[in-house]
């Protein structure tokens, strides 16, 4: 939010067809999902986490925060639609949980706070490990804060 006023923060689950010991499906995802919406609406920045879980099912599934400028992207559905697209092209199937997004600005403290509450269970260690050691169980953006010289002061 330093460098947006306006972001949207989307919320998704991928489900995998088959176990696999590394997370090599998540990152060809990312990969093809950010060059798309680079291309798509321009974006200069793409904040994303993601954590792998598996409890009871014989494979892994991902749940998935996407975080974008909210100022050129009017649409949530529309990235949705790319999402379902390019993950039933590599790996399997895809949730959308109720209320799957958030359209935050950055003054609006309470609106951002309850979805940080939401993203949080990303973080629970329940369903966490069940993976070679060498794989990791979640992954995130590095975007650094804006260097803002008023904030300074």
């Amino acid at each position: 939010m330093s460098y947006h006023s306006k972001v949207h923060a989307i919320r998704f689950d991928l489900k995998q067809s088959v176990y696999t010991e590394k997370n090599t499906q998540i990152t060809t995802f990312n990969r093809r999902l950010f060059k798309w919406l680079k291309r798509h609406y321009k974006l200069k920045r793409i904040g994303f986490i993601w954590c792998r879980e598996q409890e009871t099912a014989k494979h892994q599934h991902y749940h998935y925060v996407l975080i974008i400028d909210g100022h050129k992207v009017e649409k949530a559905s529309f990235v949705l639609n790319k999402v379902k697209q390019i993950w039933q092209e590599i790996s399997g199937s895809y949730w959308i949980p109720k209320n799957c997004y958030y359209n935050l600005k950055r003054n609006e403290h309470a609106e951002i706070q309850s979805a940080v509450f939401r993203i949080s269970y990303l973080a629970k260690a329940r369903g966490k490990g069940y993976r070679p050691p060498q794989t990791k169980d979640y992954g995130t953006s590095r975007i650094k804060l804006k260097n803002d010289k008023t904030a300074a002061n």
